[in-house]
């Protein structure tokens, strides 16, 4: 699983590289998994075959976006829909079609979110559009009660809104605490990713799922690297 946030967005400060891939280096990076065999599925798709409940490619890839950038669609749409393939956006329902402004006290950049007819133009790409809760919080520093509600009322919105059954679930900035996961398989989801680093894989809870994070700085060596070479490094 890899971990985006941004692509292509502008670049004036070095705060604006904040979890911002340049457009060329995310193309660059799709074409190398492409031409090293990988086929990207959606998070769901990976947890039904992680789960031993579907077929997967003999190398899949789930390639996912946290929190809905506008230059998800602009610019990381275009370069999926060269190679016919799908990713995974994690949409916080209170911010579709605002701002990511719970950004705005620690100095990073803000800027324009998806919304809803963006999120269904990427659904009839084959796109899966997954929860995120509805306002974006730490979910770790919640009252169970509370942190439940997020969930579940962040799928629901999904679903009344996009029409579509929503499975799978990304914990707002990783956090989550001993029983966060349980709170997530309560709210209806069948798996969860984390912002761990590592590869996902049968053996590991289906909610606390690790994604490799993709940097700024990465272009498609940089993500050879975080993929096939920092992993044996320990």
């Amino acid at each position: 699983m890899l971990m985006y946030h941004k692509v292509g967005e502008p670049v004036a400060t070095r705060a604006d590289r904040f979890l911002n891939v340049p457009t060329p280096s995310f193309r660059r990076q799709m074409r190398l998994l492409a031409r090293l065999g990988f086929r990207a599925v959606t998070f769901g798709d990976l947890a039904d075959g992680l789960a031993g409940r579907a077929e997967l490619p003999a190398k899949p890839v789930c390639i996912t976006f946290d929190d809905g950038y506008s230059g998800v669609a602009t610019q990381a749409a275009p370069a999926l829909r060269e190679l016919g393939w799908p990713a995974t956006i994690f949409a916080p329902t209170a911010h579709v079609g605002r701002r990511n402004d719970w950004d705005a006290a620690n100095g990073k950049p803000v800027l324009p979110l998806l919304g809803w007819d963006e999120l269904r133009a990427l659904q009839g790409d084959g796109w899966e559009v997954a929860g995120h809760t509805r306002t974006h919080p730490r979910l770790a520093d919640l009252p169970d009660e509370q942190a439940l509600e997020e969930m579940r009322a962040g799928r629901e919105e999904l679903e009344e809104r996009l029409s579509a059954t929503v499975r799978t679930f990304c914990y707002p900035y990783g956090s989550a605490n001993v029983r966060t996961p349980e709170l997530a398989k309560e709210a209806g989801f069948v798996a969860a990713c984390t912002t761990h680093s590592g590869w996902a894989d049968a053996a590991q809870d289906p909610f606390l799922l690790p994604r490799v994070k993709v940097a700024s700085r990465d272009d498609a060596w940089g993500l050879c690297y975080r993929l096939f070479i920092r992993p044996k490094l320990g």
